[in-house]
């Protein structure tokens, strides 16, 4: 969580500046998106798109009441990241992101 955290706050302030920032993932939201990620398994759809979607005889209130799409989105984007990009060493040095 600490590294999703890191890598998200490195990647806004290059994008948009720390004043466009979304709040920081906490350990509620860790618990939630792995819920949802295990559920997509049980759930099964075309696109992740699909698990909140606007119509609503297709609506799937579990996904909506638990997360926003655009968070669960944000977290996956970031989430494996285990590394500080600000410690990775010059190029051509061997490094293991792990």
């Amino acid at each position: 969580m600490e590294q999703t955290n890191l890598y998200y706050q490195q990647h806004s302030d290059r994008q948009a500046g720390p004043s466009r920032r979304l709040p920081d993932i906490t350990l509620l939201d860790m618990i939630n998106f792995i819920t949802l990620a295990y559920q997509t398994g049980h759930d099964l759809k075309d696109t992740l798109y699909d698990y909140w979607p606007r119509l609503r005889q297709l609506h799937s209130p579990f996904f909506g009441e638990t997360m926003t799409r655009d968070r669960f989105l944000q977290i996956l984007y970031f989430f494996f990241v285990f590394s500080d990009n600000s410690q990775r060493p010059d190029q051509g040095e061997e490094y293991d992101l792990l």
